[in-house]
């Protein structure tokens, strides 16, 4: 069962207070992902769909946001709660939320194109949707491995490339303003040792890095008729 792979030893390095180092790195990269967020859409109500512990919705500013979250792990859950994220609203109520969140998320859901149709349909007139650390599969360094470090195949439903993702949400009647492959300015960055391991990895040797399309974030916007596919806004 999925929600049998999201018990309190994936989410070691998610709780404050952890001495993980990875964790300070998530939430330098989190305050990173929310300024480019607010770009777009700066207030209102937020859904984070598979929100884990609730760091991330925890540093939206509750003055300015309404956090809600849905979350599989049990957990993950009780952690978000003490975060006072909400996980309770009307999933047959449209038009609830400014912005609805898929952080690393998109590829662990087992009927992907069933829940974006729910988010377009949760999401108001205006809302953005955003997708933060999808792992891409346009990227150079899978389209030669095939394989990417941050995957786990157990986890793993659908993966997505940027353009893939991009013309999907389009022919659900959104409008992409932006995609992102973020590397240059995040934490995780290592240069010039990802550089190198990317070297040592054509040759054959298993080495874990990160790399410029690994990842990338698109955000998106609902036009005023999204029911009508490929509606332009």
């Amino acid at each position: 069962m999925t929600k049998d792979l999201y018990d309190k030893t994936y989410f070691r390095s998610y709780v404050a207070g952890t001495t993980d180092p990875l964790y300070e790195k998530r939430l330098k990269m989190y305050r990173q992902e929310i300024a480019r967020i607010e770009k777009y859409k700066d207030k209102g109500s937020v859904l984070d769909v598979g929100c884990g512990t609730g760091d991330f919705l925890n540093l939206f500013d509750t003055a300015r946001w309404s956090r809600y979250g849905i979350e599989i792990s049990d957990f993950a859950t009780a952690q978000a709660r003490a975060h006072e994220i909400t996980f309770d609203f009307d999933r047959q109520q449209s038009a609830q939320f400014d912005l609805i969140v898929y952080r690393g998320t998109i590829q662990h859901i087992e009927e992907p194109m069933t829940s974006l149709k729910d988010s377009i349909r949760w999401l108001k007139p205006d809302g953005v949707m955003a997708f933060l650390a999808t792992p891409n599969t346009g990227g150079i360094c899978y389209r030669l491995f095939q394989e990417l470090p941050m995957l786990e195949p157990e986890r793993n439903f659908v993966l997505f490339s940027d353009r893939i993702l991009r013309q999907v949400l389009k022919n659900f009647g959104m409008e992409v303003v932006e995609v992102v492959f973020p590397y240059w300015n995040t934490p995780y960055r290592q240069v010039p040792g990802d550089f190198l391991k990317f070297l040592v990895r054509l040759f054959g040797v298993n080495v874990r890095f990160a790399f410029w399309g690994n990842m990338f974030e698109c955000y998106a916007r609902k036009c005023e008729a999204t029911s009508t596919p490929n509606a332009s806004c």
